[in-house]
């Protein structure tokens, strides 16, 4: 069974019932949906930039749905904005989402809770969805995806693309699958001009797939405990990453396309 714990900052998240890796960082789950996914990705900005353009949703690429923290933190970020969210949502494992559900109210934060709960009803309702778009009580709507994201994600619409990525599977240790270059590169080719993504990794694989699949790539701030992570953008240009770690990037990158033409040329 998924276990839940209460978080540094009060919030409370849940731990995988195999492989024991919490769905957010202990040090704050809710510091750390908005901190390094709402504002890295700059979605109450970029909310304002689309209302400039008569735009009325912002569009939001969630990969790992897991309690709903970080649609709650996107929730937040566009209060007040005018421009709804238009979330799909990635999830494997309707496990953590019933567990979520029936752990309830994140009461120890009233600020959350104020969120969360939109996030919960519209949970409660996508699962009995198949698949199909429901509303966000106040405004906006969710498309829960649950299964095999490199399944899911390439069977919508070519023309679906996303004005922000939450990138947040469990690690690359546990779950590889969702790392992988070709992975990456889907996620890569959904995103829309001057949108951004952020990961809580800093993982040489995350980085050289993002890369490879085109992106500018550079830190994430800190959050709690948590190493800077990474920040990824079509045409934003970035905070470059260190000298050497520029480097090694680059060799793996080159590695990587090496093997690519050569199992695309039969050798």
């Amino acid at each position: 069974m998924w276990t839940p714990i209460q978080t540094d900052d009060g919030s409370y998240t849940l731990v995988h019932p195999m492989h024991g890796e919490a769905c957010h960082s202990r040090a704050g789950a809710w510091t750390e949906s908005r901190e390094r996914y709402a504002l890295a990705c700059r979605l109450h900005e970029r909310a304002l930039e689309l209302r400039d353009t008569g735009a009325r949703a912002l569009r939001l690429l969630d990969v790992g749905t897991g309690l709903g923290l970080n649609l709650a933190a996107a929730l937040e970020a566009l209060d007040g904005t005018r421009i709804e969210l238009d979330a799909t949502s990635l999830e494997i494992d309707v496990g953590v989402i019933e567990a979520t559900l029936a752990l309830g109210p994140q009461s120890a934060l009233p600020e959350v809770e104020r969120h969360h709960v939109r996030v919960r009803a519209a949970l409660e309702l996508a699962l009995g969805a198949n698949s199909e778009p429901v509303p966000l009580a106040g405004g906006g709507r969710l498309l829960l995806l649950v299964g095999d994201g490199r399944v899911t994600l390439p069977a919508l619409d070519p023309s679906v693309r996303f004005d922000a990525v939450f990138l947040d599977p469990f690690s690359p240790g546990v779950d590889p699958p969702l790392w992988s270059a070709e992975f990456l590169a889907e996620v890569a080719q959904r995103m829309l001009p001057g949108s951004l993504l952020s990961t809580y990794t800093a993982a040489a694989c995350a980085r050289v797939g993002l890369i490879a699949a085109g992106l500018h790539v550079g830190p994430g701030a800190r959050v709690g405990t948590k190493s800077s992570g990474t920040l990824a953008s079509p045409d934003i240009e970035l905070q470059s990453l260190d000298p050497r770690t520029t480097r090694r990037l680059k060799a793996k990158v080159e590695r990587l396309e090496a093997t690519r033409k050569g199992t695309g040329s039969g050798s």
